[in-house]
């Protein structure tokens, strides 16, 4: 019986040494990985125009101060100014603010009574948001077998025997074990045990 016991406890020994792994990887669900993205179109623009006026009204109300004043000089005076004013090129600016996005400028110029021209420069970005699913299958589970073993002792005597065991473990997590053992002194004994997945 002590070659018994030793034989088991050398196969143990070995097995333990060269084995890489103590079980099989547990096969895992499918993972589903959700990856959110954004990206930012950026428009920077500037677009002029020529513009031509509309006449709303024919004749409007003339102020005080540009009526025709009887004096010469003075009203050598009116004319001037009134030429300078009509000649002069003005420029307006506008800016539309976009929210956080950006703005648009607006200039205009005017002569003449006139809009001379329109140039709207734009810059502004807009998100653009990419949701990605990448789904991940893993292999199915499967049956898996295990092959190991043990050894028993106590503080006085050391070892006091050894057990040799097969644990089998279906696809739906159930398993199923049995073992073959010997202590010093007594007879070969067996087991079978099963077990099932609580969580």
């Amino acid at each position: 019986m002590n070659k018994l016991l030793t034989g088991i406890i050398v196969v143990l020994v070995l097995y333990v040494a060269f084995s890489k792994n103590g079980c099989s990887p547990r096969h895992q669900k499918s993972d589903t990985v959700t990856v959110h993205d954004t990206t930012w179109s950026v428009h920077d623009t500037t677009i002029y125009k020529t513009l031509k006026g509309k006449v709303l009204h024919d004749t409007i109300a003339t102020p005080p101060e540009y009526i025709a004043d009887t004096n010469y000089p003075k009203l050598l005076a009116q004319y001037n100014d009134l030429l300078s004013k009509y000649m002069a090129l003005v420029e307006f600016k506008d800016t539309i603010r976009l929210d956080t996005l950006g703005y648009v400028a607006i200039t205009d110029t005017v002569n003449q009574n006139n809009i001379k021209g329109r140039s709207v420069r734009s810059n502004y970005k807009i998100p653009t948001i990419t949701i990605t699913n990448t789904i991940t299958n893993y292999a199915p589970p499967k049956a898996m077998l295990f092959f190991g073993g043990g050894v028993q002792g106590n503080q006085t005597l050391g070892v006091t025997g050894a057990n040799l065991g097969i644990i089998y473990k279906s696809k739906k997590d159930k398993i199923v074990g049995f073992n073959v053992g010997s202590t010093i002194g007594s007879q070969l004994n067996y087991g079978i045990s099963s077990y099932w997945k609580i969580k």
